[in-house]
């Protein structure tokens, strides 16, 4: 091989990697500071996970909803902000299903019947008890 083609193709090399290593180091800053993020969120609203998988995937979603509030707070026009709270480690799915009872199933297949739809015996006349308010 030439000397001068090794020579360009070593320089190539290691400009790739400088770029690589800097790329690498800007996500572990970025990272670090998440984490960071997140275990001071932990301690201000005393979360503490079952073991480090859990820990993992709620770091997760916690970063998902961080990316979605930080940019939403700096092009805000609205009159309010969005924050970081004690449900910022949950899905969307998961908060609505754990506060509003929801488990994922508006309707069933099964059909019910109304348990007065045979009832054909009514009263002449019926009389309401109204109170004055």
């Amino acid at each position: 091989m030439d000397s001068k083609l090794f020579t360009y193709l070593a320089f190539i090399v290691l400009v790739g990697a400088n770029l690589v290593s800097e790329a690498t180091s800007r996500t572990s800053l970025a990272d670090e500071s998440m984490y960071e993020r997140h275990r001071q969120w932990m301690s201000e609203f005393g979360r503490v996970y079952s073991d480090n998988n859990e820990r993992h995937k709620c770091f997760d979603i916690f970063k998902q909803n961080v990316v979605l509030i930080d940019p939403f707070n700096i092009a805000n026009n609205k009159p309010y902000i969005l924050a970081v709270n004690q449900f910022a480690d949950l899905k969307n799915e998961e908060f609505t299903a754990s506060r509003t009872g929801f488990k994922g199933r508006m309707c069933s297949n099964k059909a019910t019947s109304f348990i007065y739809e045979n009832f054909t015996t009514l009263p002449s006349a019926v009389d309401l008890l109204l109170s004055a308010c």
